[in-house]
């Protein structure tokens, strides 16, 4: 990473010209004087000055095993519920809008009751393909291209477009597999035949390669659908990344308002606090993000599964599939048509599964945070031992054999320590 090797000039002390021997002087009182001037002159030194404080408190820097988890929760965990929302969003002959969580209740225990207990797992293989094709293309194009794949708060305006522009393109190129992944995971499964592994490439493969209209059918070419899902797309993940911004900037200065009012500003940062700040930012800005533009994406995916001959399960009870059968001529032309014949709340169908999915994401990252708080205080706590008294005596037996430490004698500077070593 750029602007690094400095840094890590500084971190190895024995490849600093600051570091002394034990061969360089034989007297320690002139090693002494010779490590407090070196050690004050290397903390003057402007590169030292200029180490950022992230880069060298592990407490400040998340877990990774903590944004897996996060992952598997919003890709594995609560895969059901996105299935429960797409089946929403898609049904034009719904009464029952389910925009609260409660009423599908009734409805998920009927669909368990008549079919099997995947019924609300299905098209999760393609979703998971079209995440990674996602990945896939996004380095791809970061290495070919001179966009960056990842910025931070000290980029410049020119590096975070070309980074925009990087996630548009790497959005256009996966829409159509997006596409043929919708069908599979709103498609009913006594109804239709199970999707292979590999069917959403086929699929996908075709859905780009139609850019004109079909002879017969429905299917919209995928030039009217690309330009607002991509713009949905992109706007989708800005809102996301503005919003974790603003929501780690509120966590932050309301904890520092906290402690001046306690009277103490603490600088350290703990890792569960840590890891709290960065889980909870990312949670914040997908959830503003998906509530904004869930009427966008219910009128995009009635535009992937229109023509494509989809049967769905009817959540209206839980016991039947009802066909999708549309005509819509565009973005614009679906959104007015929802509007007149469903009503403005027509837009909101399913989004009592989307706080579902939420809960339960909230539920997982607090619930890990607290579990693994609690088992670091008992990991400390059956640790920190007492000593038996004749394990004290036989400790303070062998500190009276042992020599002068070499470390009372120059201090206790961390330069000291190391040459002590």
């Amino acid at each position: 990473m750029a602007g690094t090797e400095d840094y890590s000039f500084y971190y190895s002390l024995e490849n600093s010209p600051f570091w002394i021997k034990k061969s360089d002087s034989a007297a320690s009182a002139d090693i002494d004087g010779s490590i407090q001037h070196w050690e004050s002159k290397l903390i003057a030194s402007p590169k030292y000055r200029n180490v950022p404080q992230d880069m060298t408190d592990p407490h400040r820097i998340p877990n990774p095993s903590f944004g897996i988890m996060r992952i598997a929760a919003e890709n594995l965990l609560c895969h059901p519920f996105l299935v429960l929302r797409r089946q929403c969003q898609v049904n034009v002959f719904s009464r029952k809008y389910h925009t609260l969580p409660f009423s599908l209740f009734p409805v998920v225990i009927r669909l368990h009751q008549r079919q099997s207990m995947t019924v609300l797992w299905k098209g999760i293989g393609s979703a998971l393909i079209v995440k990674g094709l996602t990945l896939a293309v996004e380095d791809v194009l970061s290495k070919i291209t001179p966009w960056p794949k990842e910025i931070d708060r000290h980029s410049s305006l020119k590096a975070i477009g070309h980074h925009i522009l990087l996630k548009s393109v790497s959005l256009a190129v996966v829409i159509p597999f997006y596409a043929a992944s919708v069908v599979e995971t709103v498609q009913s499964d006594i109804a239709s035949e199970k999707p292979g592994i590999f069917d959403v490439f086929q699929e996908g493969i075709y859905r780009f390669l139609s850019w004109s209209a079909p002879q017969t059918g429905r299917l919209l070419p995928i030039w009217i659908i690309l330009c607002p899902a991509v713009l949905c797309g992109t706007v989708h993940y800005v809102i996301s990344v503005l919003s974790a911004g603003l929501t780690r900037w509120g966590m932050t200065s309301a904890k520092k308002r906290s402690q001046r009012k306690q009277g103490a500003l603490s600088k350290e940062v703990s890792f569960v606090e840590a890891n709290d700040l960065d889980m909870s930012s990312k949670f914040a800005g997908s959830l503003v993000a998906d509530v904004l533009l869930f009427p966008f994406e219910t009128v995009l995916h009635r535009l992937h599964i229109q023509g494509t001959r989809t049967i769905i399960d009817n959540l209206d009870t839980g016991a039947s599939v009802i066909p999708i059968l549309t005509r819509y001529d565009g973005f614009f032309d679906c959104w007015n048509t929802i509007t007149r014949e469903e009503g403005g709340w027509g837009l909101y169908k399913g989004f009592g599964a989307l706080l579902l999915q939420y809960a339960l994401q909230l539920s997982i990252i607090k619930g890990s945070l607290f579990t693994f708080y609690h088992m670091g205080d008992l990991f400390k706590s059956t640790s920190a031992q007492p000593t038996s008294p004749r394990n004290q005596a036989n400790l303070v037996d062998r500190k009276d054999r042992s020599p002068k430490s070499s470390s009372s004698s120059l201090g206790g500077t961390p330069l000291q320590q190391q040459f002590n070593e």
